[in-house]
């Protein structure tokens, strides 16, 4: 069960990235500075810290075995 929900958090984090991406980078040039360019921008400052609590158990983990 721990693998699904594992896949799940690495599913979620690119789904994160992906939405942020389409709402700041790829956005038509109309929509820049409305309502769906700040959305992106907090969908993406999520994905970073997603990423970040992804990262620190394996950093610990790598970290205690030295």
């Amino acid at each position: 069960m721990k693998s699904l929900k594992n896949n799940w958090t690495i599913a979620r984090t690119l789904l994160f990235i992906i939405i942020g991406l389409l709402n700041t980078v790829f956005i038509k040039p109309e929509d820049v500075g409305t309502w769906k360019n700040y959305v992106g921008y907090g969908v993406l400052l999520i994905a970073i810290v997603d990423i970040f609590t992804l990262v620190k158990p394996y950093l610990k983990r790598n970290k205690n075995e030295k």
